[in-house]
């Protein structure tokens, strides 16, 4: 089979010939590996590693918006003394304006991690200028699917091609410091789902773009539904509506799966309600056994993912080839199951680790 054979039969909850493999793999290892970034470098180091292409990010939509006299987004970049480039954003409205920067660069080993050092929503008060602002770019956004096309046909048979998206919980997280952010959702909810229902219209013209694209799925991350970081409640509030949603506004033959982190056990069972295709990554350091979570919901859901992502850059040979034959134990029988980082692959991975893996599975992951 080919890896596009094999990622779709393990969606599909079938068994396919072997288990497929491969990595949450984005910018920070691509860059690494290839001096390049883009969707294209992250295809160039799966065919590097031998894995198959999946979670890609880059590939679009593509988004344009005009809007209107009052309103505007610049962003300007300014090298510091020290090597480091900070990125101003600034979003104008008629009512005022929000400012955000960010460092990257500073890491000599690790160039594209980004530092927010100033964030865009600095007091509650911030809420009405970015609502404000989300409305009139939501009435003006519009689509372009067309990087879908070259992707599809740059993957071929190699993977899967991908749009991913944050939902709008996720979507406003970004601009606003994680504690302060925890409390508005606590203190002041209505607030928040006034915010929230301006966002979910800029999200459902994403997936309106997804549904008439190449792309064959939709990586939804809902990161935020997790009791890391919310209580079930919460997440029960504010993030399995918009989950729902989204799965059933996917088009017949498109896919659709949740990409999650930190401890999420005690709100999987609604996750997979969702009907969703797939939930991942399990994440190492959170609260999941692998091995419950197949033999629970591996007849409803894809599982993929679990495989620690230190372990590419920290660990031996052994140690990668010992991780890989932990997560198929727990996951591999009956199909349904992808192996994954439970995260980010490290921008310092070993290449040889990473093959290694791909090597094993290969022979100890075959189901035929």
């Amino acid at each position: 089979m080919t890896h596009r054979q094999r990622l779709l039969a393990a969606l599909a909850r079938r068994v396919p010939d072997q288990v497929p493999v491969t990595w949450e793999l984005v910018d920070r290892f691509a860059h690494a590996l290839t001096g390049h970034t883009g969707w294209r470098a992250m295809v160039d180091a799966h065919r590097e590693i031998g894995s198959a292409v999946f979670n890609l990010q880059g590939v679009g939509p593509a988004a344009r918006a005009a809007l209107p006299h009052g309103y505007a987004e610049r962003v300007e970049r300014h090298q510091q003394p020290d090597g480091s480039t900070l990125t101003t954003r600034t979003i104008v409205t008629p009512r005022g304006r929000l400012v955000e920067r960010r460092l990257t660069n500073y890491l000599p080993h690790d160039p594209l991690l980004p530092k927010t050092v100033e964030y865009l929503v600095k007091g509650r008060d911030d809420y009405d200028l970015l609502e404000d602002y989300f409305r009139a770019y939501a009435k003006a956004l519009e689509y372009d699917t067309t990087e879908s096309e070259a992707a599809r046909q740059e993957i071929g048979d190699d993977g899967l091609t991908g749009y991913w998206m944050g939902d709008s919980v996720y979507h406003v997280a970004h601009l606003r410091h994680d504690t302060e952010y925890i409390l508005d959702l606590v203190e002041a909810p209505q607030r928040m789902h006034r915010l929230f229902e301006v966002v979910d219209r800029i999200k459902e013209k994403t997936l309106a773009a997804f549904n008439a694209s190449a792309a064959d799925v939709m990586v939804y991350d809902i990161c935020w539904a997790s009791t890391s970081l919310l209580s079930p409640r919460l997440v029960e509030e504010f993030v399995i509506p918009r989950a729902r949603r989204a799965v059933e506004a996917k088009a017949e033959g498109k896919l659709l799966g949740f990409f999650t982190t930190g401890r999420i056990r005690d709100v999987v069972p609604a996750l997979v309600a969702c009907e969703p295709d797939f939930v991942e990554h399990f994440d190492i350091l959170g609260d999941c056994d692998l091995a419950e979570i197949k033999r629970t919901f591996g007849r409803r859901v894809a599982i993929i993912g679990n495989y620690n992502p230190v372990v590419l850059a920290r660990g031996s040979l052994a140690d990668a080839r010992a991780e890989a034959q932990r997560c198929l134990d727990a996951a591999m029988v009956g199909g349904g199951y992808i192996l994954s980082t439970s995260d980010e692959v490290p921008a310092d991975a070993k290449l040889d680790n990473m093959k290694a893996v791909v090597e094993h599975v290969a022979t100890h992951g075959r189901y035929t």
